[in-house]
C-alpha cells in the first residue's frame, strides 16, 4: 500500500508512491487540484502562486 501524502493544493490526503513524490519534489496535486490547474487560463503557474501571470512582452521594433 502506498503512503498518504497532503496534497499541496488543498490539503486533502491522497495515496501516491514514494517515487512520485521524490520526483515531484513534495509537491503533489490531487485529481480535482490536478484539472483545475490544468483548465485554468494561466495553466503555467503554480498553484498559490501568489500572483497574476506575467504580461505579453512589448513587440521590439
Amino acid at each position: 500500500m502506498s503512503p498518504l501524502f497532503s496534497c499541496a493544493g488543498c490539503g486533502v490526503q491522497i495515496e501516491r508512491s514514494v517515487r512520485l513524490y521524490r520526483e515531484q519534489k513534495g509537491r503533489l496535486l490531487c485529481s480535482t487540484c490536478k484539472d483545475k490547474q490544468e483548465n485554468s487560463p494561466g495553466a503555467a503557474t503554480a498553484p498559490g502562486g501568489g500572483g497574476s501571470p506575467r504580461p505579453p512582452l512589448a513587440p521590439s521594433s
